[in-house]
């Protein structure tokens, strides 16, 4: 039974607030479809708002793309490594974070960089 849900959203903004080429957006959509389906054995992906509050720039929100697979319980020992992908996409993109979920649980995911 595929009885958890994980999903990484990849945003569409540089550095917390700009607007990322489409081109470097679409590598990194690419790029976690491809992961989902190598560690999973597939993905479904959509298309959201998001946003937040910023203390420097107000109300802050954007398109961003939601990767999501099921899994079974030998899955989840994978998180891990969909752990890193989120931090390669926020260091990538220059992002306080990229958000992951797991089961409806929310983690924020730093940096490779600000993770060492």
């Amino acid at each position: 039974m595929l009885n958890h849900r994980i999903s990484v959203f990849i945003p569409s903004t540089v550095n917390g607030h700009e607007p990322a080429p489409a081109d470097l957006i679409a590598r990194w959509v690419k790029s976690a479809k491809t992961k989902f389906a190598e560690l999973f054995g597939g993905f479904t992906a959509h298309r959201a708002v998001g946003g937040w509050m910023s203390p420097v720039h107000g109300l802050i929100e954007e398109q961003v793309t939601v990767v999501t697979a099921f899994t079974d319980d030998d899955g989840v020992d994978r998180l891990g490594e969909v752990e890193e992908f989120a931090a390669a996409v926020a260091e990538a993109l220059g992002q306080e974070a990229v958000t992951i979920e797991i089961d409806n649980s929310l983690q924020f995911i730093g940096a490779l960089a600000a993770a060492a």
